[in-house]
């Protein structure tokens, strides 16, 4: 029986290759994607727990740890970290440091004539308030030593100090100056204190820093001007010399193990761990602990599940294709040995053994794959971490097959088996098919196209109303979230049913193709066209094949392009501007004056943000600013509110020198809805302690800034818009009142081009402007494209759209080379009658070639439909919600055309090579008088 299984695969071998190569493809594909999810996954959990979410994801521990017991204390921190970080391997790190000190004026004094003016002008802002400084005891592997030498311990003379790089220079002090003394704040006694070196952080940007309240910056403007820490031995601060405050720890984990399939873990005990050590009275009175690592859990699950579905949605769609292609080359099959099983059955055959035969083949071709595709998902994976969004992260996968990746390989395969030999069964059975087919299959005489698309439709508006509210991502009864299937399976049967109704196009295309081609005179086209209305289903499995590559494709490039678009208009929403300062301790009437003097900055736009009371618990956000000033760098989308109109629209809002001049205000379309005013009504809105009326006088569907911020809350319920009001014109009606101006609460700063960077780093570097406090528009944008989780599916899209494309050749060859072999007798019957052999060339380039257009511009036409409708509901945040502004659907040009190029490519080199094929008219008509 082995022998005759192997007889039978010889026999048609070049069909079953062709089933094997889709068989192959598909298992590899879905098994790399199997091996991409788990890789990138755990991967990018591990980047963020690393860079991004460090600092969240530390645990701060303060408390006052009683004398000589700092060991103890350290014990117990370290073993309440361990617990809070589930056991994984803990580092940690202390900043003990002192009560608060005033420097001395004298200290003050030998900077300089200049200086000291400049310091006296500073003081005076404040009140003649001293400056203030710290002393304290750094991990000294977070520091290093730019100037002079480490600061040792002692118990006589002046305490040696080491200073900040910055304040140093500031208070132009250095090894060698002469000692000074630092003046307790409450009842401590004074220290004199000698500068034996100078410091700096080895990385501010260090989880470590924020034990400390100037983060490593060295100094801080506020009410008081603020230098420090001073560095000095540990000794120092356990002892009597000076009055100490606590001390804090920082303990950090090593994630480099961290798996997706641990966070549940880890999220519960992040979530116990600091309450047990808040009362652990081992380490002094009133100790604290505290970590945002179980939000950062919950921000990265749902980033993870979002990330998921966008694979699970293109690999459904590659199974609806697999499946299709291997359903196409098996019926084929099983036409080619119809005569050979009717045979076998007429020999006395059992059906049974006959499907047994058809079942041994498709394992054949199974269970290569099965072993292939695992040992091959590896290479594949670091192949698609090197493509696209994702190589820009700089990501590395680690990647291994794993128990998922063997179990996709194999159930994928298996599956694939079950297409292949599905056909056999039937052909078992023994029906006759009639030799005239009908024009439509019985389903869809049966209206299951309508039928599939009245669920595609249902489908598709349930999906819009999820993705639409407060997320796109399903939750069970524990409230565990996980992802929608509908959101998975809405795609596909929106293409499902796309390229279903493609089916009932056939015939009245095939009848107009005849029309045409019999007004010509040529053999070639008018046969053509009479054979292809004679039976156009014929060819309706490669047209619906490659209707199905081209519109996967189209979704793939527009959904590829469409995210990158969505993060670049976020960007814009998130910022408003180049540069936004959402706060700083710069005295008010010098604000204009330090924002427009920044390098590279060519317009400083004062902002006051507020909120107002709408009806049920509704807030929207009040924003009044400088338009004159912002609108050259106001980041708005056309289609959302040009910036043009916006400022137009304020722009009578300048005082005119008239007391009865109305205030003129832009508002959102959704602060329309939720107020119940239009366009033309007067309001109030908020200006400091009192109301001011303002007319209406556009609406625009959103304003950048005034949208929920990513990560928010949205449960609370729907954006209540926002008011845009011009802040001179405000300002002047209030002062006419007898009020003050408000005073901004932001700015918006308008770069030249490319100088945002260097304006961003001048900021950061000033004393009064926390870096946190300032918003970059390219950091922004920079951190939504590089985020692994977003861009890793964006990389699989093309990949997966490269191998339906491969399918469909497959198919596409496959069904031609069929159907060709199935009218060698009609095309001898031809030859015999003397039709040159270039004629009969040109019918089989006319036939196949319709078919090819036929379905590329049906593909190019649902794509683009597809693409519109369904990227917008699938383009989602990484809190699993709609983009604000809301998804601009890209299509360029340039790739749909090499996409086109790139699928017609090879049916086209198949239809040159049998069109030139030559045979033997002789030997298929004997064959034929034979039979």
């Amino acid at each position: 029986m082995t022998g005759f299984v192997f007889l039978r695969v010889r026999a048609h071998r070049l069909l079953l290759a062709a089933a094997l190569l889709a068989v192959l493809l598909t298992t590899v594909v879905l098994a790399t994607l199997t091996a991409f999810s788990g890789a990138i996954g755990d991967a990018a959990l591990r980047q963020s727990l690393r860079t991004r979410s460090a600092a969240q994801a530390a645990l701060v521990v303060r408390t006052q740890v009683p004398p000589g017991q700092d060991e103890s204390a350290r014990h117990e921190v370290r073993k309440g970290a361990e617990r809070t970080f589930d056991g994984l391997p803990v580092r940690l790190r202390s900043l003990a440091r002192s009560e608060t000190y005033a420097l001395p004026d004298t200290g003050r004094a030998e900077r300089g004539e200049r200086g000291e003016r400049g310091e006296r002008g500073e003081r005076g802002e404040r009140g003649e308030q001293p400056d203030l400084t710290r002393l304290a005891a750094l991990d000294r592997s977070r520091i290093r030593l730019t100037k002079g030498s480490w600061p040792a311990g002692g118990t006589k003379g002046p305490v040696e100090v080491a200073l900040p790089e910055t304040a140093a220079a500031k208070l132009r002090l250095g090894p060698g100056a002469a000692p000074f003394t630092l003046t307790d704040r409450l009842t401590g006694p004074k220290v004199t204190v000698r500068v034996t070196g100078v410091y700096r952080p080895a990385d501010a940007a260090d989880p470590y820093w924020q034990l400390d309240e100037l983060g490593g910056r060295g100094m801080r403007k506020g009410v008081f001007m603020t230098y420090g820490p001073l560095l000095v031995a540990p000794s120092v601060l356990t002892g009597s010399r000076v009055s100490t405050e606590g001390t804090q720890w920082l303990a950090t984990a090593d994630f480099g193990a961290v798996t997706t399939g641990r966070v549940d873990a880890l999220r519960t005990a992040a979530a116990k761990g600091p309450a047990a050590l808040a009362d652990n009275r081992a380490l002094g009175g009133n100790p604290s602990a505290d970590t945002a690592l179980p939000e950062v859990l919950d921000r990265a699950e749902r980033a993870l599940l979002v990330s998921r579905s966008t694979l699970l949605i293109v690999a459904l769609q590659l199974i609806m294709l697999a499946g299709y292609a291997l359903l196409l080359v098996a019926r084929l099959l099983s036409t080619e040995r119809g005569g050979e099983t009717e045979l076998l059955l007429a020999r006395g055959g059992a059906r049974g053994r006959i499907a047994w035969l058809a079942a041994v083949e498709a394992l054949l071709l199974a269970l290569p794959a099965a072993v292939a595709a695992p040992l091959l998902a590896g290479p594949a994976t670091r192949l698609l971490a090197g493509q696209g969004a994702l190589s820009r992260t700089g990501l590395r996968l680690d990647v291994s097959a794993g128990t998922g990746v063997w179990l996709a390989g194999l159930v994928t395969a298996l599956g694939c088996a079950l297409a292949v030999v599905a056909p056999a069964l039937s052909a078992a059975s023994g029906i006759r098919r009639s030799v005239r087919a009908p024009a439509l299959p019985a389903p869809l005489r049966a209206g299951a196209d309508v039928g599939l698309l009245v669920i595609a439709a249902v489908a598709y508006w349930q999906l819009d109303s999820r993705t639409s509210g407060t997320g796109a991502l399903s939750d069970d009864r524990g409230g565990r979230l996980g992802i929608d299937p509908l959101l998975v399976a809405a795609p596909a049967l929106a293409l499902l049913a796309g390229t279903v109704v493609t089916l009932r196009l056939l015939p009245p295309a095939a009848r107009l193709a005849e029309r045409r081609a019999a007004r010509g005179r040529g053999l070639p086209g008018a046969l053509a066209g009479w054979q292809l209305s004679r039976r156009p289903l014929r060819g309706a499995g490669p047209v619906l094949l490659l209707v199905l590559a081209v519109a996967m494709g189209m979704l793939a490039i527009g959904q590829g392009a469409s995210w990158d678009r969505s993060q670049e208009d976020q960007a814009d929403f998130r910022a408003g501007t180049q540069i936004r300062v959402l706060g700083s301790r710069v005295p008010d009437g010098q604000q204009e004056r330090v924002f427009a003097g920044l390098p590279g900055v060519r317009a400083a736009a004062a902002a006051v943000r507020d909120t107002m009371n709408l009806s049920d618990d509704r807030r929207a956000t009040v924003l009044a600013l400088d338009t004159a000033k912002a609108a050259p760098g106001l980041l708005t989308r056309g289609d959302r509110g040009d910036r043009d109109t916006i400022a137009s629209a304020l722009a009578p809002n300048r005082p005119s020198g008239k007391a009865g001049s109305q205030l003129r205000a832009v508002v959102t379309e959704p602060f329309l809805r939720a107020s119940g005013a239009r366009v033309g009504d007067l309001i109030e809105v908020p200006a400091g302690s009192r109301d001011v009326q303002v007319r209406i006088a556009k609406a625009v569907p959103d304003l950048p800034t005034s949208g929920p911020a990513e990560g928010s809350d949205r449960s609370a319920g729907p954006d209540s818009g926002a008011v845009l009001v011009d802040l001179p014109s405000l300002d002047a009606r209030i002062t006419r009142n007898g009020a003050k101006p408000l005073a901004p609460s932001e700015w918006w700063l308008t770069t030249r081009p490319g100088k945002a960077a260097e304006a961003a780093t001048a900021l950061r570097a000033r004393p009064d402007i926390d870096p946190e406090q300032v918003l970059v528009r390219d950091e922004i944008a920079a951190e939504l494209r590089d985020d692994p989780l977003g861009a890793g599916p964006q990389s699989a899209l093309l990949a997966v759209a490269a191998a339906a494309a491969a399918l469909a050749a497959v198919g596409f060859a496959v069904s031609a080379a069929g159907s060709l072999r199935e009218r060698t007798a009609e095309f001898a019957v031809l030859r015999a009658l003397g039709a040159p052999r270039r004629q009969l060339a040109r019918l089989i380039a006319a036939e196949q070639g319709f078919l090819l257009g036929l379905a590329l511009l049906v593909g190019l036409g649902l794509g683009a439909v597809l693409t519109r409708a369904v990227v917008p509901l699938i383009v989602l945040t990484g809190e699993a919600t709609q983009p604000v502004p809301p998804v601009l659907v890209e299509l360029p040009a340039a790739r749909v055309i090499t996409l086109l190029a790139a699928t017609a490519t090879v049916p086209l080199l198949i239809i040159t090579a049998l069109s030139l094929r030559r045979g033997d008219p002789t030997v298929s008509l004997r064959h034929e008088g034979g039979n």
